[in-house]
């Protein structure tokens, strides 16, 4: 036999369907939005360095690479620096970027790297001699390596594979590459973007008077800046 609903049982039943229905709305809710990926957030400080660099203002772009932002931080896309100053365009921020150790090898979510998103030739032709210096210095071509110096290709720019000049001469015991490239202010604490250096390269692979060049050229960018006399 079924038993007729009271009034108030009614109303209960109601009650508890409407509360099934707003739970099962707020979930599918919530199931729409994107969920946070890790490293999408960034500090003040980073989020500073992609504005300066987007809007090509160099003297704030070496500021906050004077208080220590890394030249490759990551923006909520993976997108870098070097990548929002090779789109907007900014030659000389994209120069000033690579030589502090940019990495040409940076990809964004979307797979976008500087090359791609790069709108004139000026900037690409920039970043094909990086990739250039890296290979004739990995194979101790001094003179390439001259000619592409001579050219403006920035020395500290690592390359689309994430290497740099100096590191690459490191590891292939190039030694008179090695001298040019410090001579012509290559840092000798520069990292691939495995975090490799030219000295453990060298150590590495045992190249001794390599590591004593590196050593000497570390100490020597160490020694704080003479004063000039009247000043």
């Amino acid at each position: 036999m079924i038993r007729k609903q009271s009034g108030l049982g009614k109303f209960v039943l109601a009650a508890s369907l409407l509360g099934i229905l707003t739970a099962c709305g707020k979930d599918s809710v919530e199931t729409r939005r994107e969920t946070p990926r890790p490293g999408t957030t960034v500090s003040a400080l980073d989020a500073a360095m992609l504005a300066a660099a987007a809007k090509g203002d160099n003297a704030r772009v070496k500021e906050l690479l004077d208080k220590g932002v890394n030249v490759n931080m990551l923006g909520p896309n993976r997108n870098t620096p070097i990548m929002e100053a090779a789109f907007a365009g900014h030659l000389d921020t994209v120069k000033l970027l690579l030589d502090h150790g940019a990495d040409l090898s940076a990809r964004k979510d979307d797979g976008a790297t500087p090359m791609t998103l790069a709108p004139n030739r000026e900037i690409i032709d920039l970043f094909k001699n990086v990739n250039a210096l890296v290979d004739a210095a990995s194979k101790g071509n001094n003179q390439l390596v001259k000619a592409l110096i001579e050219k403006g290709a920035p020395l500290n720019g690592l390359d689309q594979f994430g290497h740099s000049a100096l590191t690459e001469s490191c590891f292939n015991g190039k030694t008179e590459t090695v001298k040019l490239l410090l001579e012509s202010g290559a840092d000798p604490k520069i990292k691939k973007m495995d975090g490799a250096t030219p000295l453990s390269l060298a150590s590495g692979q045992k190249h001794q008077d390599i590591v004593q060049l590196i050593n000497e050229a570390i100490a020597k960018k160490s020694q704080p800046a003479t004063p000039v006399p009247g000043k």
